[in-house]
């Protein structure tokens, strides 16, 4: 009898201790458990260029977490930072003319790069011009060459002016007005715009702006030629 009781007590604290010692080691584990650094990622382009990933560099933004980009092009050791672009998925990256376009379709965002610049003779070419000097042992401040465009409108960051949401998309105040009258104010935060489709060939953007979730307008924006402003070019009808 006392055998049997004895045998009952050693099974009732194992079956106790035993849960309590796998939640320990389950927390030992993860304390040391080191992830796996993520290796700077360099994405080949047709042109010969890369596009680099730094995955080091990783922030937290409004539509995500993020990660450091950058643009090394043909046959150059520079690498041109221009910013940040969406984790889990790989920009797309276009040609348009002397135009490189790089597109973060979660983010509703663009990166151009509007002119080039020649490392190896040290010097800053705008479109076969020569503008600045620059010393090829030094990283140069060349996020000067990109233009970005965020598609934010009124309310998708706060009760900013007009004009602020006009710097960030590169559209006029008059153009971000139209959109911004098309259904009043937007209950959801950004993103609430888009992107569909970029075409190098016509440097056409299409986009859905949305108002809330049955509610949305396609916008025809346009690259400009030298890759420094967007163009609104029709709204399509809403979708309901």
């Amino acid at each position: 009898m006392r055998g049997a009781i004895k045998i009952g007590i050693v099974l009732a604290v194992v079956v106790g201790v035993l849960p309590l010692l796998a939640i320990i080691g389950l927390f030992v584990g993860m304390w040391q458990f080191t992830p796996p650094k993520i290796s700077r990622l360099e994405i080949q382009l047709p042109n010969q260029a890369s596009l680099i990933i730094d995955g080091k560099r990783t922030s937290r933004s409004e539509h995500g977490f993020s990660q450091h980009a950058g643009y090394r092009p043909p046959g150059s050791n520079l690498i041109e930072w221009f910013g940040d672009v969406s984790d889990g998925m790989e920009p797309q990256f276009y040609q348009t003319g002397p135009l490189v376009v790089v597109v973060d379709f979660p983010a509703a965002q663009l990166y151009v790069r509007t002119h080039r610049v020649d490392a190896d003779a040290g010097e800053e070419r705008d479109h076969d011009a020569i503008r600045v000097k620059l010393d090829p042992t030094v990283r140069p401040a060349v996020e000067t060459n990109w233009k970005s465009f965020a598609l934010i409108f009124p309310n998708d960051l706060g009760p900013f002016p007009i004009s602020y949401y006009a710097e960030k998309n590169g559209l006029t105040t008059e153009e971000v007005s139209r959109i911004n009258e098309l259904g009043g104010k937007r209950e959801r935060k950004y993103p609430t715009t888009y992107i569909q489709s970029f075409d190098p060939a016509t440097r056409d953007l299409k986009c859905s702006y949305h108002v809330d979730d049955t509610n949305s307008w396609p916008l025809h924006l346009q690259l400009s030629k030298d890759g420094t402003r967007l163009s609104l070019i029709a709204i399509g009808e809403t979708s309901r």
